[in-house]
């Protein structure tokens, strides 16, 4: 299949064996999967509910009658919030954004958030990125006379809110395949309610400008890049580094990204969305919803070094977390558990889920994180291995006060009378899915030689882009004399290496730890990661180790 898959699309070998491992059977599916044409998106009014939030809101567009978009304040529920704003206004709606603040309010819809927006004039509520999980403070929202209109990309509980519309890939139409994002369920609102106004000059609306947004939102979620997804990614890293928007702008501008061919995935993942995330993480989260809502480019700017400072003082309190939570680990963790459930009083809200994600990927546990108010326990947990977090968490729904999330990530509250009891009760849980941990070993695709890495550079390029689902092509190198080695900041480690023909250089980072191991004949596992960066390399260098004594060496 491999040689078949080569020659049918011109590509080297071990590019077709490439494919074959993820999947592949036939020239024509791999032509589907990098043919990234936005004529091959499926039509919104495909995703179930569409067709009812669309006639709400153009109801509401003969009004005159007020919409509120309540969002969420990580950078998905952002750019869908600012998606929304951006593209109904100049179709004639009067739109006002409402961000919750997660310190004192916490994730979701609330029911003090729809008092206020009814005190506003709204007569309209649409939700961004949450909302299905939100059965009181739409209920509320009903008793008050709004029209609320649910978009969302997360799990569905047993329960839905009573909304006039739903919009969920969850619900069917072969979008919970690969389902999108938050902000990729407001595009494609977005471009149903354009679609549905043609007494607009369609010109006034670049919709497909609105990708950009996509992009960030999509990246940061990590949602899969598959389907529709990877469509709406691989066109929007374009239009996010070519965008005139002054937010935009500032941002690619004080992250020295400006004068690149290319964004790639982790510059969005590393750089942008980490100074979106940053605001809500720490406090309010309306510097960086301004951001991409700004049309002024000396306020862009301003609100570009605030959020850089904002998130050097994230990364710090990060830090400090996650030292305390290993330390907290040896104590109150038993090592036979499969889960590690974490709490201390005084821990930032904002950080927990990044916390946990250290945690997880430093043990490969799944792994929860509370911050003690009072009675109350405030919880963000992330996934390890092919752990469903969900899944489990929803067998011990009935411990949480409130509960919501996906496979990957979750958030969720316990009285922290009951939160023992919920440890115990989510262990129990984790103990009969059936899963396994996160493997300690690299998967490799192929292995290599240096004359072979531009080959298969050009022919991996064309798989592009990497991400969430789709991973990056990892392969080894055996047996390379190593002829310097040295460190740097980051745990940067650069080799240069030689087959005894050809050498050449690579570097990665967070690897100065192992230096020591480096002897003069070694492994080398390199990612595929293409992206312009100061070390000219388009690939990465992401484990070595010094060759096995078998004659068929394997990481």
């Amino acid at each position: 299949m491999a040689r078949s898959l080569a020659e049918s699309l011109d590509l080297p070998l071990k590019v077709g064996a490439f494919l074959a491992g993820r999947g592949f059977v036939d020239h024509s599916a791999v032509r589907k999967f990098r043919d990234t044409a936005m004529k091959d998106l499926p039509g919104p009014e495909t995703m179930p509910g569409m067709d009812q939030a669309v006639e709400l809101l153009l109801e509401a567009r003969r009004q005159g009658a007020l919409v509120a978009v309540s969002g969420d304040y990580d950078a998905d529920g952002l750019t869908a919030s600012a998606l929304l704003k951006r593209v109904l206004e100049p179709l004639g709606f009067s739109v006002v954004v409402r961000i919750p603040n997660r310190l004192t309010e916490g994730y979701g819809l609330s029911v003090a958030a729809v008092k206020e927006l009814f005190d506003k004039g709204a007569k309209y509520l649409v939700t961004v990125d949450s909302g299905v999980s939100d059965s009181e403070a739409v209920m509320e929202a009903l008793n008050l006379g709004l029209k609320v209109i649910i978009t969302d990309h997360h799990q569905l509980p047993p329960t839905l809110p009573k909304a006039a519309a739903i919009v969920n890939p969850h619900l069917g139409g072969g979008w919970e395949k690969a389902p999108l994002a938050g902000v990729g369920v407001a595009f494609m609102l977005a471009w149903a309610v354009r679609r549905a106004c043609p007494d607009v000059d369609r010109q006034a609306v670049n919709l497909v400008e609105h990708l950009s947004l996509v992009a960030l939102g999509t990246i940061a979620d990590l949602a899969p890049l598959v389907g529709p997804n990877r469509t709406m990614v691989h066109h929007g890293l374009n239009f996010l580094l070519a965008s005139a928007w002054p937010g935009l702008a500032a941002m690619r501008k004080i992250l020295k990204l400006d004068g690149q061919s290319r964004l790639s995935v982790r510059d969005v993942g590393f750089k942008l969305a980490p100074r979106l995330n940053a605001a809500g993480r720490l406090g309010s989260a309306d510097p960086a919803l301004e951001i991409l809502l700004t049309d002024d480019p000396a306020q862009a700017d301003v609100l570009a070094r605030e959020l850089e400072a904002i998130n050097r003082k994230r990364f710090e309190a990060q830090a400090e977390l996650v030292e305390e939570a290993l330390e907290l680990l040896e104590h109150d963790c038993p090592t036979h558990y499969r889960t590690i459930v974490l709490a201390k009083e005084g821990w930032p809200r904002g950080l927990l889920g990044l916390g946990a994600s250290k945690v997880a990927e430093r043990t490969g546990r799944p792994t929860l994180i509370f911050s003690i108010d009072g009675d109350l326990a405030v919880g963000s947990g992330r996934t390890a291995g092919n752990f469903d977090l969900y899944e489990a968490l929803s067998l011990v729904r009935s411990y949480c006060r409130s509960m919501g999330g996906h496979s990957q990530a979750a958030g969720l509250r316990v009285s922290l009378e009951k939160l023992e009891i919920f440890k115990e009760a989510f262990e129990k849980a984790a103990q009969e899915q059936s899963w396994s941990m996160a493997e300690s070993e690299l998967a490799i695709d192929v292995s290599a030689t240096i004359p072979e890495l531009s080959a298969l550079a050009s022919g991996f390029a064309t798989m592009e882009p990497f991400g969430q689902g789709n991973p990056p092509p990892v392969i080894v190198l055996f047996g390379l004399k190593v002829l310097a080695a040295s460190t740097g900041k980051a745990g940067r480690v650069e080799l240069r290496l030689s087959d005894g023909f050809n050498r050449f250089n690579i570097s990665g980072f967070n690897l100065s730890s192992r230096y020591e191991e480096i002897g003069p004949i070694m492994d080398v596992v390199l990612t595929f990661e293409p992206e312009n960066n100061s070390y000219g390399n388009i690939w990465r260098l992401t484990d070595f180790r010094q060759p096995a004594s078998d004659s068929n060496p394997r990481f």
